[in-house]
């Protein structure tokens, strides 16, 4: 799960670390596969000192990449929301729509999914558990600097949600439970409630 990280070029530091070592344990692989026998392990020139060395190159790449996932994490904080083997996955295929689908459960707790344009190139609706569907008012553009297009995908929904509950206020939508989500119904009569509450103990 390493390599698609290290291949986009996530860690140039450590790209061509990782691509040595990468290589390296794959040709020993193919070696040992060739033969099918244990034995040959051992026989391998040099192999003693090749794999500490190997694994040394690894953990260097390893700390380099958990100083990447935290500052990632300080660049969207939902991410502490997901293990390191989630957000690996999330930042190494942040265009595909469906690990973006198995993943945003877990960063947003009112979306369980999410409709897609047509060349997937951007969210258009929301989706909740009961299957509610609400509608952006601008499409989210899918990037690759995935903190930033749920950093915009945060805002679309907040935002939608803000203008839904503006218009169901000033009563300037005639059929509210159609195009509003219940959520923010709720508020409507919830704020309604309150301010009659307020006028009645103000006498």
């Amino acid at each position: 799960y390493l390599e698609p990280i290290f291949a986009r070029g996530a860690l140039p530091q450590q790209q061509s670390r990782f691509r040595n070592v990468d290589e390296e344990f794959r040709r020993v692989m193919s070696q040992l596969e060739a033969t099918r026998k244990v034995v040959s392990f051992a026989e391998i020139p040099g192999i003693r000192d090749k794999l500490p060395q190997m694994a040394q190159q690894l953990d260097v790449c390893q700390r380099a990449l958990s100083d990447f996932l935290e500052e990632k994490r300080s660049m969207f904080p939902r991410f502490y929301f997901i293990g390191d083997d989630d957000l690996l996955e999330i930042l190494g295929q942040s265009k595909n729509p469906t690990v973006i689908q198995s993943h945003l459960k877990k960063l947003f707790a009112g979306i369980h999914k999410v409709k897609f344009s047509q060349d997937t190139s951007a969210i258009t609706t929301m989706m909740s558990m009961d299957t509610e569907n609400v509608d952006f008012t601008s499409p989210v553009r899918v990037t690759e600097q995935i903190e930033s297009w749920l950093g915009d995908l945060n805002r679309a929904m907040k935002g939608t949600l803000q203008q839904q509950l503006e218009s169901v206020r000033s009563g300037r939508v005639q059929d509210e439970f159609k195009v509003a989500a219940s959520q923010t119904i709720c508020l409507k009569e919830a704020i309604f409630f309150t301010e009659a509450a307020e006028k009645a103990i103000a006498g």
